[in-house]
């Protein structure tokens, strides 16, 4: 730990582009959840603990299920309750 003071001004910028930068993940975030698929991952792998038909199961064991929904759609019909 430093002995040196903390520079106010200093951190009160760090903080302010830190949430500057966590507003735009978020509004991203946010224009992206209205047309994808929150349980689709980056591999385009299924990660829901629940049946979806969009779902495609590989024949590999333990592998996550394919998400053949494309992002056009309103994939929150798609959802077995």
């Amino acid at each position: 730990m430093s002995d040196q003071p903390v520079n106010k001004a200093r951190y009160e910028e760090s903080m302010e582009r830190l949430y500057e930068i966590f507003s735009g993940i978020s509004e991203a975030t946010d224009q992206v959840s209205k047309w994808r698929c929150p349980y689709k991952n980056a591999s385009s792998r299924c990660t829901a603990k629940f049946d979806c038909r969009n779902q495609y199961i590989t024949p590999i064991p333990n592998d996550l299920p394919v998400c053949s929904g494309n992002d056009k759609i309103d994939y929150r019909g798609a959802w077995q309750v």
